[in-house]
C-alpha cells in the first residue's frame, strides 16, 4: 500500500470517512491518514506549518484561505449539510413554534464555537437571520445561547457520554446541530429534532482543499469524493451530494 494521504477533516464528517477510507482503499489500494477536528482550529495548524494533503472543512470560507495564502489549491465544494435543532423530546419544539420556543428567555441553548469551529458560525447566521427579520429577536436568542463544544477551550465529551450528553445532563434544553449527526440520535425518545425553518437555514457547503503540488494520490482521493462512489457514501452518512 503507498504512503497513506494525510487527511484534516472537519469533526462533523467522522461518520462519513470510515467509509471513504474503506471504499478509497479498496479501489486504489492507497492507505489515509485522518486527523478529525474543529475546520478552523485545523486550518490554524495549517497556517503554522502542520503537514496536509488534502483538507475538508465545514465550510468553504477556510479551504479559500489556504488558498488565497498559497497553501492549497483548487478549493471545491464537494457536499452541503443543512442546521436543525436537537432538543429535549419534552420541550414540545417544532418547525412551526421554532422561533416561540428559542425566544422564550428560560430556554438553554446551546451551539458550536463560532470562529473555531463553522458549526458555531452557522449557528450564529441563524441568530443574524432571525434578527433581521424579526429587530431584536435575534440579538436575544445569541445573547442567551452558549458556546460548548467545537472550541480550542471546550471540554472533551467525557468517556461513556454519547451525542446529545449536554441536553440529557441538562445544561442545555436544545442544541444546534448539523442534521447528519442529529439524524443518528433520531431512534432515542429523549431527543426531538427540529428542522429550522427555510427563512432562518443558512447555505451549509463543505469544501476542500488539496496541498500546493499535491501528489497524484491525494489528487485521486479528491476525485474519489466528487465522484458517484464517494457521493453515495456522503449521501448514505447524511450529507447532500454536490451533482
Amino acid at each position: 500500500m503507498s504512503d497513506a494521504v494525510q487527511v484534516l477533516s472537519a469533526g462533523s464528517l467522522r461518520h462519513a470517512f470510515p467509509d471513504i477510507i474503506d471504499a478509497f482503499g479498496h479501489e486504489y489500494g492507497i492507505g489515509i491518514s485522518l486527523t478529525l477536528g474543529p475546520a478552523g482550529l485545523l486550518r490554524e495548524t495549517i497556517e503554522t506549518g502542520a503537514r496536509f494533503d488534502l483538507f475538508a472543512s465545514a465550510n468553504m470560507a477556510h479551504p479559500r484561505r489556504l488558498v488565497s495564502m498559497g497553501l492549497a489549491e483548487d478549493a471545491v465544494c464537494f457536499a452541503r449539510n443543512r442546521l436543525c435543532v436537537l432538543a429535549r423530546a419534552d420541550l414540545g419544539l417544532t418547525t412551526e413554534n421554532f422561533l416561540t420556543v428559542l425566544s422564550g428567555p428560560a430556554v438553554r441553548i446551546g451551539t458550536s464555537t463560532p470562529g473555531d469551529d463553522p458549526g458555531g458560525d452557522y449557528a450564529f447566521e441563524v441568530f443574524d437571520r432571525i434578527e433581521a427579520r424579526y429587530p431584536g429577536k435575534g440579538e436575544a436568542i445569541r445573547s442567551r445561547s452558549q458556546q460548548l463544544v467545537g472550541g480550542r477551550n471546550s471540554p472533551p465529551t467525557p468517556a461513556g457520554k454519547g451525542g446529545g450528553y449536554l441536553i440529557t445532563d441538562r445544561v442545555v434544553d436544545l442544541m444546534m446541530s448539523y442534521s447528519s449527526n442529529a439524524r443518528l440520535l433520531s431512534a432515542d425518545p429523549a431527543f426531538s429534532i427540529v428542522d429550522i425553518p427555510d427563512e432562518f437555514q443558512p447555505l451549509i457547503e463543505y469544501g476542500m482543499a488539496i496541498c500546493k503540488d499535491a501528489d497524484v494520490e491525494t489528487r485521486e482521493l479528491r476525485d474519489f469524493l466528487l465522484s458517484p462512489t464517494g457521493q453515495e457514501i456522503l449521501s448514505e452518512a447524511g450529507f447532500s451530494p454536490v451533482g
